[in-house]
């Protein structure tokens, strides 16, 4: 609950954006479900993340590895969504940066690789995506 009441200062604006746990971002995502994804890009998936007092958010979860973006092209969008703040760009709320390591198998052997996840989170804006308002294919939520 003290992680949630942390994101409910950022959203009120007592508190700056900031890092929040990984296990707080899976559990208002559940576990970053289906049901719960909104949309995707090249190489990130955006999920609803609800707080247990209704508040919806936001969470932009990137893979990051050698095919995908570099942890220097994260730090770099994590500084200009830090010094952005106009009426008409979605609030940026924090970031979560997590590693963790899982086996894969290739070519019969089993090997340990490191996976890194990079996560931001911003206030969740109904309507729909941009790119569908934008092109008239979006339907408004009600």
């Amino acid at each position: 609950m003290g992680d949630e009441s942390v994101l409910e200062r950022i959203l009120n604006r007592d508190e700056e954006p900031r890092d929040l746990p990984l296990a707080l971002l899976q559990r208002i995502t559940k576990d970053f479900s289906k049901e719960n994804k909104i949309g995707e890009g090249g190489f990130e998936e955006v999920y609803k993340g609800e707080l247990r007092n209704g508040i919806t958010v936001a969470v932009k979860r990137i893979e990051v590895n050698q095919f995908t973006i570099d942890d220097m092209s994260f730090c770099r969008e994590f500084d200009s969504l830090m010094k952005i703040n106009h009426q008409n760009v979605v609030r940026f709320l924090g970031f979560c940066s997590n590693t963790h390591h899982t086996s894969i198998e290739e070519a019969g052997e089993i090997n340990l690789v490191n996976v890194r996840e990079r996560l931001l989170y911003f206030e969740y804006i109904r309507n729909g995506s941009l790119d569908k308002y934008i092109t008239g294919t979006s339907k408004v939520e009600a």
